[in-house]
């Protein structure tokens, strides 16, 4: 391609962040890491996809919906289940102790049962419907277990092919109506049944809500939907060849508050393993992974085996060579569009950069050396270069450094609002590390130095109610020695991937975004050295002198 024939204009870009605002790109552009085909594949168990923010979930839901042949999207946000949030009856029986996980299962399993048999009999209108009914009445074996999935369609009769969202507010009514019934009869004093009147029960009368209300969710038609679930894998769904999948998205989207949002996902991954059962059945979850780590943390109880849902998780992770045919995808289909048939990769738009030693680093590996492997990152890092190479036929090296220091600010903010949840005082705490060397000791975060960012962490303004904000102060009040914080904030740094560790000479640097061994506070000592992510390095004024 001859230089003259293409420049770069300030507002063009090679794709959005999001992956629903990039539909201009990607399908055509999209990069196979190798998990698509697990994905699809319904003999492989493996049904939760778990990635970091800008990892490509979504665009592999996407590419899911585009391959697959029947495949069933569902979206939180439009199943209602806030309707359980804002039920004053739920909250009582919640907030007094009785676990509504088999009714949060109960919920799942009708919404996929209901679309899947919707998706497979073509189920849009009261005809098909009626037929439906006339011919599984007609042609189903008659045995006990047949017979109570008849039941159970039979109860719902017409209600059984509502909207989703309508479908779950009527679940969940039952359930209240059969539970205010049953206190009504138990303890008839107790009078309305929200979050406070929770709060003021007697031993005595919490004991016997727990004891009634935990008899009539334990009396929701499971045994009736799993019969469902046999009927489907044993006759309805008998023609292998045709493969149904459910796939969600967006859970980590503010549709119901946190509470109940942990325990209707876990419920969900729960759910989903059980339809494993059907030969020609997937149901595909897309997790963040510290979205994972607060069901997992929030969720657990008696008998919860965390190890059972790690072998069904599927971790998404990319390599350099992966990352750069997304962008050379990305180029070639700018570039192309407008300008020439040939092929056009980073190498024709790219100019080394130069070091302070005097040697040179290949620009492409001085970008992903500042990306945590994902493909959002390298993305947004390209459309910065691009919005700075207006009337540029190429990417040169000052404007990578310049495009350098926009996007490092803009990731370490992507950073702080991807932890939100888990560390919302990360963007205070982690000013410790501004103008540090690129790696440096632990023991260099000096006692001082520790007080003294807690205290001004703790004290400002910004700051927001969190475990790591109560663990701040609690070094000011002595609770805690500032050693062993260090080591805490450290191991926080290392999580988010803020930075790498080694803890000695003999081991290279472990990341967490390169799937390395974790790091347990243990293993720290005070000669134990922190390697700052390239990423980040001009937010924080780090120069690798």
């Amino acid at each position: 391609m001859s230089a003259n024939q293409f420049v770069f204009k300030s507002n063009q870009t090679i794709g959005a962040a999001a992956a629903e605002q990039d539909e201009q790109y990607l399908s055509e552009c999209f990069v196979d890491t190798g998990t698509l085909s697990i994905l699809l594949d319904c003999q492989d168990h493996r049904c939760l996809l778990v990635g970091r923010t800008g990892s490509g979930k979504s665009a592999l839901i996407a590419q899911i919906r585009e391959e697959g042949e029947h495949v069933i999207a569902i979206q939180p946000d439009l199943l209602s289940l806030a309707y359980i949030s804002n039920s004053a009856v739920i909250k009582f029986f919640s907030e007094a102790g009785v676990n509504l996980n088999i009714f949060y299962r109960l919920l799942w399993r009708h919404v996929f049962v209901v679309e899947i048999l919707k998706e497979r009999f073509g189920i849009d209108s009261e005809k098909q419907k009626q037929n439906f009914f006339i011919n599984i009445w007609n042609t189903i074996t008659r045995n006990r277990k047949n017979e109570m999935a008849l039941d159970y369609l039979k109860d719902w009769g017409d209600s059984f092919w509502h909207e989703t969202d309508q479908r779950v507010k009527e679940v969940t009514s039952k359930l209240e109506k059969d539970l205010q019934g049953a206190m009504e009869i138990a303890v008839p004093d107790l009078g309305k049944l929200n979050f406070s009147s929770a709060k003021k029960l007697t031993k005595e009368q919490k004991e016997e809500v727990i004891h009634r209300g935990q008899e009539v969710v334990s009396k929701v038609q499971i045994k009736e939907l799993t019969a469902i679930i046999d009927l489907l894998d044993e006759v309805l769904l008998v023609d292998r060849k045709k493969r149904y999948y459910i796939a969600i998205d967006k859970l980590d989207e503010d549709w119901v508050e946190d509470k109940l949002r942990f325990r209707l996902i876990r419920s969900l991954i729960e759910t989903s393993l059980e339809f494993t059962r059907i030969a020609n059945v997937k149901v595909i979850i897309a997790l963040r992974n510290d979205l994972l780590d607060r069901v997992y943390r929030f969720t657990r109880d008696t008998g919860f085996q965390e190890e059972k849902y790690r072998t069904s998780s599927l971790d998404l992770t990319w390599t350099k060579a992966k990352l750069i045919e997304v962008l050379d995808r990305r180029i070639d289909k700018l570039v192309k569009s407008q300008y020439t048939n040939q092929k056009v990769t980073h190498r024709e738009l790219l100019r080394d950069i130069p070091l302070k030693n005097k040697r040179k680093i290949n620009a492409i590996d001085y970008m992903i050396d500042r990306t945590l492997l994902r493909p959002r990152d390298l993305i947004q890092f390209f459309n910065i270069c691009i919005a700075q190479s207006d009337g540029k036929a190429i990417v040169d090296a000052h404007t990578v450094i310049i495009a350098e220091g926009i996007y490092s600010r803009e990731r370490f903010r992507a950073l702080v609002d991807e932890w939100l949840g888990v560390y919302p005082n990360l963007a205070l705490s982690a000013k410790i590390l501004k103008r540090r060397r690129p790696n440096f000791e632990i023991r260099d975060l000096s006692v001082s130095d520790i007080e003294e960012n807690c205290l001004q962490s703790a004290t400002s303004p910004d700051a927001l109610e969190g475990d790591d904000l109560r663990e701040m102060q609690m070094v000011m009040e002595d609770g805690i020695k500032p050693e062993e914080y260090r080591k805490n904030l450290i191991l926080m740094f290392y999580k988010v991937g803020l930075v790498g560790l080694r803890t000695n000479d003999t081991l290279p640097v472990s990341w967490t975004y390169l799937g390395s061994p974790s790091v347990s506070g243990a293993e720290i000592e005070d000669d134990s050295r922190i390697y700052v992510q390239p990423t980040f390095w001009r937010h924080f004024g780090i120069t690798n002198q």
